[in-house]
C-alpha cells in the first residue's frame, strides 16, 4: 500500500535559489533530538543539532533550533517495509523569512520507526529507536542533506 503525502497550498510557490544552509529552523525546540548535516559541493559539511522533527498532516517538518526556517517534505511515495515506514520524497519546500522555496530534489529516502520498539532498517544491521528517523536527500545542485533523530510530535 502506497501513501502519498499531500502538499500544502504554499508548496506551489515558485522555485528560488537553493541555499541549504538556510534549511535549519525550529519553533520552540526544547527537547528536540534531531541533527541535520548539510554538505554543499566542494565545501565542508555543516552540522546543526537540536532541530525539531514533526509530522504535521502528512508532511515531515524539520525546523532549526532558532525557529527561522523549516524544511518540509510535502509529497512522497511511502510504504511500510516490515514495521519501518519508508518514503521516497518527490517534493520538498523551504520556508524561511516568510518566503517559500520549492527545492530541486534529485533523490532522497526517509526511514521512520513509528512503533514503540527498536526496528531494524530493511537490508541493514542499523536499528532505529522508537520514533526514530533517518533521512538523506540530494538536491539538483549536488547538496546533501542528512537527518538523524527522533520525531518530536505527530499531528494527524
Amino acid at each position: 500500500m502506497t501513501k502519498r503525502l499531500r502538499a500544502p497550498a504554499f508548496a506551489l510557490a515558485a522555485y528560488s535559489a537553493l541555499t541549504l544552509a538556510l534549511v535549519l529552523a525550529a519553533a520552540s525546540n526544547a527537547g528536540a533530538q534531531g541533527t541535520i548535516t548539510i554538505q554543499h559541493v566542494g565545501q565542508d559539511p555543516e552540522t546543526y543539532d537540536r532541530v525539531g522533527i514533526k509530522v504535521i498532516h502528512d508532511t515531515l517538518n524539520v525546523t532549526s533550533e532558532d525557529g527561522k526556517g523549516t524544511l518540509i517534505i510535502t509529497r512522497a511515495a511511502c510504504a511500510y517495509q516490515g514495521d519501518v515506514f519508508v518514503c521516497l520524497p518527490t517534493a520538498v519546500t523551504l520556508v524561511q523569512g516568510g518566503n517559500v522555496h520549492a527545492l530541486d530534489l534529485r533523490r532522497g529516502t526517509v526511514y521512520a520507526n513509528m512503533t514503540n520498539s527498536m526496528q531494524r532498517l530493511p537490508h541493514s544491521t542499523t536499528q532505529l529507536p522508537p520514533r526514530g528517523i533517518v533521512m538523506s536527500l540530494l538536491s539538483g545542485k549536488g547538496t546533501y542533506i542528512n537527518l538523524v533523530g527522533k520525531i518530536d510530535k505527530v499531528t494527524k
